[in-house]
């Protein structure tokens, strides 16, 4: 996807001596998503020869959508609603027994009033605003054409698997909120600027070396490249508070490291 789209917008020579105005604004909006770090390499790195940083702020862009949408109590609504239903969430799952705690989320997401869209509706939103956020990846890594331009191009490669992804995490949303009460389900997305920790990650493009060898100290996630499920379950109420929780890694999510920049320059 990342090699297409390069190929067709990003010039292998530009006289350009500063950033667009659509290039600047894609690069603030696509920065909220999937970081400011990526975001300034994607702006001073060439990428004509090779595309692999747009390949990973595809990827981090993807997979911090599609772990919202999975997470979400009302998928599309507005964020400070998402949030005061998640406030009340974590009190109820830190004073009450795993099982009052997992019910009361599944009725809670069962029963949350959702948006006015229907899920074919929902999708076809979710998709849209996720390609006009490729976009402005693509914007951001120096793309000359108009961002109107831009969007029609990845629709018309992409969108069915777009909105195959999409719909595949509205499922997901379901099965971890309203399915499962034994436990709590997380779908997780590592945050950029993240101490890389091999016990909860993986590193996409571990070259084998030790933090170490790397530079002496523990790396630091340039972003996400993939989800991962992690599953909690309360399993007592007294003592120290670690022990009342069963925490298990059912796959780790991937991340790209900031080092993986430095490959580049090589």
């Amino acid at each position: 996807m990342a090699e297409s789209m390069v190929e067709l917008f990003v010039p292998a020579r530009t006289t350009q001596s500063s950033k667009t105005y659509e290039q600047v604004a894609g690069g603030n909006r696509a920065s909220g998503i999937v970081g400011g770090a990526i975001i300034h390499f994607l702006g001073t790195k060439k990428h004509r020869d090779d595309p692999i940083l747009v390949q990973i702020a595809f990827q981090a862009y993807m997979t911090y959508v599609l772990r919202w949408i999975a997470s979400a109590w009302i998928i599309g609504g507005e964020e400070d609603h998402d949030m005061f239903i998640d406030t009340i969430y974590q009190s109820v799952r830190e004073k009450e027994a795993q099982a009052i705690s997992g019910r009361w989320r599944a009725i809670t997401r069962a029963h949350v009033p959702q948006t006015q869209f229907d899920e074919l509706q929902l999708n076809s939103q979710i998709a849209a605003k996720t390609i006009s956020g490729l976009s402005d990846i693509l914007l951001a890594a120096g793309c000359t054409a108009s961002k109107s331009d831009i969007v029609s191009a990845i629709s018309s490669k992409f969108r069915d698997k777009i909105s195959f992804l999409v719909s595949l995490a509205i499922r997901v949303n379901k099965i971890v909120g309203e399915d499962v009460t034994s436990g709590n389900l997380e779908v997780v997305a590592v945050r950029p600027e993240t101490t890389f920790d091999a016990t909860s990650m993986e590193d996409s493009y571990d070259d084998g070396s030790s933090p170490q060898a790397r530079g002496g100290s523990m790396p630091t996630v340039l972003c996400a490249t993939d989800l991962g499920l992690r599953k909690m379950t309360r399993v007592g109420m007294t003592g120290e508070k670690e022990k009342q929780w069963d925490i298990k890694v059912l796959l780790k999510p991937k991340v790209a490291l900031k080092s993986v920049v430095d490959i580049m320059d090589e």
